[in-house]
């Protein structure tokens, strides 16, 4: 079954530059996955300790792009990133129906922020009460019409957000979508610690698997890591087949 994935990009790339950086993994996987690359709507404004650092200044590959910058005001960030929901649940529309999600570095935290937001629009009850500011989010992404089959997270991080803190600590719970998330032993711009955070966090022990890989801070996609991309994908068809019963 071939799957329509959303892309997300790390921190000041964008989504050329993803494309680029991903090429084997896409080549490999596109039997598989249909890849929908898109630019985060933000400027990057700087190179920043938390997780975040991705490219070097002076590049001529398109804008510096980010879904939200680091800031001393949680309000700023949580702003940048309902701009950043905006274009993500448009891209989604148009170019819709998505199946799953891929994420790196940031784009795995944007993600992670999507996948909750989509979680809890399915989940929610009515006696639920968020924030205004969450609320508004959740209410943006319901006309999506339900969660996502499957996400892919590499060298992720929780995003430590009082408002994410709030998706996921609710009467939503935890997300509940398949995922895998790749960590590698040898990341120094995101310690593979960040990425077993978001998976025991955010996620329920039952949908994430968490896989270590020697490297750093890349997508893998030698023959090994294909090979087990692959199964998870057949898993993930499999269960989504109609029971012969």
């Amino acid at each position: 079954m071939n799957h329509r994935v959303l892309c997300l990009h790390g921190y000041t790339q964008n989504a050329k530059k993803f494309r680029d950086r991903t090429g084997p993994f896409r080549r490999n996987m596109k039997r598989r996955m249909e890849m929908v690359y898109i630019t985060a709507p933000v400027e990057a404004t700087g190179f920043q300790s938390a997780g975040a650092v991705e490219e070097a200044a002076g590049s001529d590959d398109g804008p510096s792009a980010a879904w939200w910058n680091r800031s001393e005001d949680p309000k700023r960030m949580w702003e940048e990133i309902k701009q950043s929901t905006q274009a993500v649940v448009q891209a989604m529309k148009e170019h819709g129906p998505i199946d799953g999600i891929v994420g790196f570095s940031q784009g795995a935290g944007m993600a992670a922020i999507i996948a909750a937001l989509l979680h809890a629009s399915q989940q929610q009850h009515c006696d639920t009460v968020y924030d205004s500011d969450v609320q508004v989010l959740i209410e943006s992404v319901r006309p999506l019409g339900g969660a996502l089959k499957f996400a892919f997270f590499f060298a992720g991080f929780y995003p430590d957000l009082p408002q994410f803190e709030a998706l996921i600590g609710g009467t939503s719970g935890k997300i509940s979508v398949p995922s895998l998330h790749m960590v590698g032993r040898g990341d120094v711009v995101v310690p593979m610690a960040r990425g077993r955070e978001l998976a025991a966090r955010a996620f329920t022990a039952e949908a994430a698997v968490v896989m270590e890989h020697e490297g750093g801070h890349f997508v893998p996609c030698n023959a090994a890591w294909r090979a087990k991309y692959q199964e998870f994908l057949d898993r993930i068809d499999a269960a989504s087949q109609p029971s012969s019963l």
